[in-house]
């Protein structure tokens, strides 16, 4: 019982510690979003922009775009290994991966909903804050809420925003999975 407790404790530190390095509680939670990609991620942007042309990307492409964004890799994995569980993703503007931050994720709940966590269209500040809900490419729609500065999706709050390889993916740190 012990045991339990403090790895409890520990996992919940990581995730507030975690939080408060992505959520500056002077600026709003949105800021980041329209960001450059970062120097780490730069590399794989050639090999991605290949597909430029093509209004498609596939889970595996979504996954490389994002495997080196910090905080989110145990996502990352998970899609990775589901690519088998998702259709080619087929948008003008892009795709928008909702990925809980690793100190929380879920492996099992990810694994089982992995389409819950992707909107086919790239979310900027702009369009996320005027929208009161998306849509997933499992067809599920979920509501989007503005708080003070933060942003909820289907009562989850987005813990940061970060730039992938690729400059048709979107990501948005979650600091939850979601309950269904």
């Amino acid at each position: 019982m012990k045991k339990t407790v403090l790895t409890f404790c520990v996992s919940a530190l990581v995730a507030a510690a975690l939080f408060a390095q992505e959520f500056n509680s002077s600026s709003s939670v949105l800021d980041g979003l329209n960001a450059k990609p970062n120097t780490e991620a730069g590399a794989n942007q050639e090999a991605l922009s290949e597909n430029a042309a093509d209004k498609t990307l596939s889970a595996q492409e979504i996954s490389k775009s994002i495997e080196e964004v910090d905080g989110i890799k145990i996502f990352a994995n998970i899609l990775k290994n589901s690519s088998d569980k998702i259709q080619k993703v087929a948008s003008d503007s892009g795709v928008t991966v909702l990925a809980p931050i690793d100190a929380i994720a879920d492996t099992g709940k990810i694994t089982q909903s992995i389409s819950d966590y992707i909107v086919p269209e790239k979310l900027t500040k702009e369009n996320l804050e005027a929208k009161s809900s998306v849509q997933t490419l499992s067809g599920k729609t979920l509501s989007v809420e503005v708080k003070d500065s933060a942003v909820l999706i289907n009562n989850v709050e987005v813990a940061g925003l970060a730039e992938s390889a690729d400059d048709k993916v979107a990501v948005l740190r979650l600091a939850n999975n979601f309950s269904e």
